[in-house]
């Protein structure tokens, strides 16, 4: 089999986040568009934490998951204070409160997946 009979699968963009963010925090969701039409039934977006700086406190109609693919931090969900690491998932109900704060010493990476239920 040549390289060339290897079927590659498409790659996914991201896009950068049109919104002003807080100093040391980055975005940028994923396209789940192609033609014009919607892929999933979920939205998927890539945010980083730099040491030292914290997520603004988020609540909202939708449900999510976290998967923490780089660093450490505190994560306050519902007034609970939650060790974070690289290569744990987490859960939120929507209008659950939710914070994550990086107080490790390397960039804190996430994948978020929400959806409505």
């Amino acid at each position: 089999m040549s390289q060339e009979d290897i079927l590659q699968p498409p790659k996914l963009p991201l896009l950068a986040s049109e919104d002003e963010l807080p100093p040391g925090l980055g975005w940028a969701q994923v396209c789940l568009m192609r033609s014009g039409i919607t892929l999933a039934p979920f939205k998927v977006a890539r945010f980083s934490i730099e040491p030292g700086f914290a997520s603004p406190l988020d609540s909202h109609a939708v449900d999510e998951i976290w998967i923490v693919t780089a660093g450490m931090g505190e994560l306050l969900y519902d007034n609970q204070s939650i060790r974070l690491q690289a290569g744990e998932v987490v859960y939120y109900d929507s209008y659950k409160a939710h914070q994550v704060r990086n107080d490790g010493m390397e960039t804190l990476v996430m994948y978020s997946i929400w959806w409505r239920n």
